[in-house]
């Protein structure tokens, strides 16, 4: 996918999940943009170089959109929660994404409503049987782990025993990490984080879950679904340390 319109800029701060301030690079002008992440997003220190993608609609409280940002200055990761589901549904449709069991996806529908959940994707194989998949996109990475989540995520706990309640009911099930950046050796579920993800997919992998990872290639204005990245829920994750971008609350 493209981003047009997009400017480069110094990140300053984030005072809450949905805003931060940062300096545009060929002006100096301090602007007010939407983070379309609501996660920590603990890339986002003061400093590093931001994407930002500015809107035409004239009734926006803000005028920019933050999609991306430069780990320690160097490393381009995306950092928009709605993009994941854009490349997964073009990867679904050109059958560019290889899901295990499937010979060849025939429909893929997006945002399917299933018992009390909306999992992201439904579809039918040249079989005409029927799956579901649900996306999660990753932007927490260190030394070529990538891991998920970055915060507790009680809806992504949901996601998963819905899916394996759709298995039980005769769907396939997939769970698919988009990991928003390049050069990742391996997936996994950061423990320290939120355990009881883990231990949830672990259940569901025992019954049929398949669990599956693609890398991106990541530029300011663009992010392209490459390569699969093994997952491994044995894999050990060690935290870069870096701090939520979220401002505490002042007490």
């Amino acid at each position: 996918m493209e981003y047009s319109n997009h400017h480069l800029a110094r990140f300053i701060d984030r005072p809450n999940r949905f805003i931060a301030h940062c300096a545009l690079l060929d002006t100096g002008e301090v602007v007010t943009v939407h983070v379309k992440n609501t996660g920590r997003t603990t890339i986002l220190q003061p400093g590093v170089t931001t994407s930002l993608v500015k809107s035409d609609n004239p009734k926006r409280k803000t005028q920019y959109d933050l999609v991306a940002a430069k780990k320690y200055d160097r490393i381009w990761i995306n950092v928009d929660s709605q993009a994941p589901n854009v490349v997964v549904k073009a990867g679904l449709e050109s059958n560019y994404i290889k899901l295990p069991g499937i010979k060849y996806i025939e429909t893929v529908l997006p945002e399917t409503k299933f018992l009390d959940s909306r999992i992201d994707f439904m579809g039918f194989d040249d079989l005409k049987r029927p799956f579901f998949l649900e996306v999660k996109g990753v932007t927490l990475a260190n030394e070529g782990i990538a891991a998920f989540p970055d915060a507790p995520t009680t809806r992504g706990l949901k996601h998963v025993h819905t899916l394996e309640k759709a298995m039980a009911e005769g769907y396939l099930g997939y769970l698919l990490f988009v990991i928003q950046m390049a050069d990742i050796k391996a997936m996994t579920i950061d423990r320290a984080i939120y355990e009881p993800l883990a231990l949830a997919i672990e259940q569901a992998q025992a019954k049929g879950l398949n669990v599956l990872a693609y890398g991106c290639a990541v530029t300011p204005q663009t992010l392209t679904l490459t390569d699969p990245v093994p997952f491994d829920l044995q894999q050990p994750f060690v935290s870069d340390g870096l701090p939520s971008s979220i401002k505490p609350p002042k007490k």
